[in-house]
């Protein structure tokens, strides 16, 4: 035991020395949730209860005994008997509620799915806004050295009397905002890995791996559309709820309790055998408020379905929405904008060097190439955002 729990501490410091894959965090993640252990526990249990619904009632075993003491002043005259009793299950009481019990564990087999889906979204997004921030960190950092250089640059040009001190302080008030702009990107950076180690069940994270810029596409495969998980599970609930009522109906109908035993008389030492049967009148409880609230439920289920479906066709046309804009913003910023930004940098660059334009002009051009790299930035994350939500709406599960 303590070689596979010194491996299993080998393998989570890998983890925390090395950055994190995308792969390994949805692994390390599904292998650690609480929420994931839930539903499976929660789905063994609604098995369970499918055998615990489907056996008959125990038998009761009665004794009895009469004439004991009193006037007769011992046991001459007493009475004993045996008597064993077993209830009887009417109107198909049993085969119903297996019913219910089946389609209960139906969905929460299904639910685990679900869970799954919910969480894999959820470590999915975590890991994009680690990768997001590390690609604003490197902006941050790349501007704060431009602000830098800009500064040595202005202080040279000062000393030599080229430019006024108005020009050395802009480069200060430059590098400053810089500075404050990392230190509050560094923060933001700390709080996303937090959240993803939380997740990951690690104790730290040094960074994240993967391709930030990537080409984006609308997942593989077609619309689950009915087969959706979350609309299956209330598929489910809605013929448990069914079953619930056919429950309820046959609940009405009393179950017939029968009994045999034997009787011993002391007196005359006579042995008998008896029989008995019994059955509750439905006087008081007929069970008809019951059956009214079990229908009522099975409708309210109907209701919470057609819910479901309405919700999920909203979140999937806004997520698709949202994708398509993004990817095209992202992709815009990548094939035209950056390239023309970068050129504009190195010619100001260039005329620079030769006096041609003066330091305001080429921090115009520099900052105006940070905006849009944030800005790629911003609209890159939203796509692949966007497409992480997109997943669970056409990733084909086995239910």
């Amino acid at each position: 035991m303590k070689y596979i729990i010194f491996w299993v501490a080998v393998i989570g410091l890998s983890f925390v020395t090395q950055a994190l894959t995308l792969d390994e965090a949805l692994q390390l993640a599904a292998e650690k949730s609480p929420e994931l252990h839930a539903a499976q526990a929660e789905a063994q249990a609604a098995s369970a209860d499918i055998n615990a619904v489907s056996v008959w009632a125990n038998p009761e075993l009665g004794f009895d005994a009469e004439g004991i003491g009193g006037e007769t002043g011992g046991t001459s005259s007493a009475e004993y008997s045996l008597m064993l009793s077993q209830e009887f299950p009417t109107s198909g009481k049993i085969r119903n509620a297996r019913a219910a019990g089946t389609y209960a564990a139906e969905a929460a087999r299904i639910a685990i799915v679900q869970a799954g889906q919910d969480f894999e979204t959820t470590v999915r997004l975590a890991f994009i806004d680690v990768l997001t921030v590390q690609e604003t960190l490197t902006v941050r950092a790349q501007q704060l050295g431009l602000a830098e250089e800009f500064l040595k640059a202005a202080q040279k040009r000062y000393e030599a009397g080229a430019v006024s001190e108005l020009e050395v302080l802009r480069a200060e008030m430059m590098l400053e905002t810089g500075r404050g702009e990392k230190l509050t990107t560094e923060k933001r950076l700390a709080t996303a890995k937090n959240t993803l180690a939380q997740l990951t069940g690690l104790p730290e994270i040094r960074g994240v791996e993967g391709d930030f810029f990537q080409a984006l596409d609308l997942p593989d495969g077609k619309l689950l559309g009915e087969i959706c998980p979350a609309l299956q599970r209330f598929q489910a609930l809605e013929k448990k709820a069914e079953a619930e009522v056919a429950l309820a109906r046959s609940a009405r109908v009393p179950d017939v309790t029968l009994g045999a035993g034997t009787r011993y008389e002391e007196d005359g030492n006579i042995h008998s055998y008896l029989f008995s049967a019994s059955i509750p009148l439905p006087l008081f409880n007929r069970g008809n408020a019951a059956a009214l609230a079990a229908g009522l439920r099975a409708e309210a289920v109907r209701f919470e379905q057609e819910t479901a479906r309405r919700n999920l066709e909203t979140e999937l046309r806004e997520a698709l929405a949202k994708f398509e804009l993004s990817s095209a913003e992202a992709a815009r910023f990548r094939t035209v904008i950056l390239p023309k930004a970068e050129r504009a940098v190195a010619l100001i660059q260039e005329s620079y060097a030769s006096g041609r334009y003066g330091w305001l002009e080429r921090v115009e051009v520099q900052q105006a190439l940070t905006e849009n790299r944030m800005n790629a930035i911003e609209a890159q994350s939203a796509a692949l955002r966007a497409q992480a939500q997109l997943l669970k709406f056409y990733t084909e599960n086995e239910l």
